[in-house]
This record gives C-alpha cells, structure tokens and sequence, in this order.
C-alpha cells in the first residue's frame, strides 16, 4: 500500500461499506457475515471510529438485523447514497475527509469520490476500481473487514514503523 493512502487512514473517523458486492458477495452467508460486521464494530469502536452501511437495499430482516447490531449505522432504502449520507454525517458533524468507503458499483461512484479515502474489492468493476484510493486483496467479509482495520492500526503506528511495512 502506498504510505499516501496509509496516511490518509489515520484522520479515518468513520468506516462506511456497501452492502451487497462488498460485504455480502458471492452468495455470502448473511449470518456469518452479521457475525464479522457485530465484530468489527466492536474493535472500530475501542480505537474510537465508527461503522456504517450505505446501501439502497430496503429494510428488510437482514437490515433488522444490522441495525441490532451495537455500533452499526445502517442507512438503507435509497440510490442516493450522497445525499443519505450527506444528512448522516452532517448530524454528526463529520467531514467527508474523515470518511472511509468501500463500494463495487457505478452507483458508489459518487460517494466514493466525496470521501476521504475510497476503497474497491478487487471483485469491483473496472470504472469503480478507477476511481478509488487503493483495491482490496480480500473477497470474504471477515477478512475484508480485518484487512481494513489492519491497515487502520499499521496507519497509527509510530511514522518510522508504519512507513516501513
């Protein structure tokens, strides 16, 4: 990875994921998935960030499900992913630089140039993988969602140590 975008993870604030194709890719288990995601939540919250879904599925039991989770912001039921979380983080006086999200489609685009640091799953589509700061080498949500948080924690070691990984 390059120390640019290592860099760029440690003003990182808030974790936001697309859903389906990220998270849930390849006929994923949603149950193992809920698992990872309660998980990650957990850990983002002990080094003070947040965890967020952005997805324009509508809810639905697997939605339900996700906003039981402890930690886990989910805003779900429309294709305006911006504007949604446009109202989202504004009520939680959040820039955009201090944003991190990953998405696979066309329709991720626009957010994905807003945030501060962009993210692909090398599954994405090409004109995704285009615009984003760097592509995961995970598939699977529990290892995508460890390899992100593994790269927060090496953006947060002394400069000498995280420069040199």
């Amino acid at each position: 990875m390059k120390i640019e975008t290592l860099l760029k993870f440690r003003d990182v604030k808030f974790f936001l994921f697309d859903l389906e194709g990220v998270l849930l890719h390849n006929g994923a288990s949603s149950e193992k998935c809920l698992s990872s995601i309660a998980a990650a939540c957990r850990t983002l919250n002990e080094l003070g960030c947040n965890f967020g879904i952005v997805t324009a599925r509508d809810d639905d039991e697997l939605i339900k499900s996700l906003k039981s989770i402890d930690g886990c912001h989910v805003l779900s039921g429309s294709v305006a992913k911006v504007s949604m979380t446009d109202l989202f983080l504004k009520s939680r006086s959040v820039d955009y630089k201090h944003v991190f999200y990953m998405g696979d489609e066309l329709l991720d685009i626009p957010l994905l140039q807003k945030c501060g640091l962009s993210c692909a799953p090398k599954h994405a589509r090409r004109e995704v993988k285009r615009v984003v700061s760097f592509i995961s080498s995970s598939e699977k949500c529990e290892e995508l969602l460890m390899e992100i948080i593994n790269h927060y924690k090496k953006s947060k070691e002394p400069a000498g140590r995280a420069t040199q990984h």
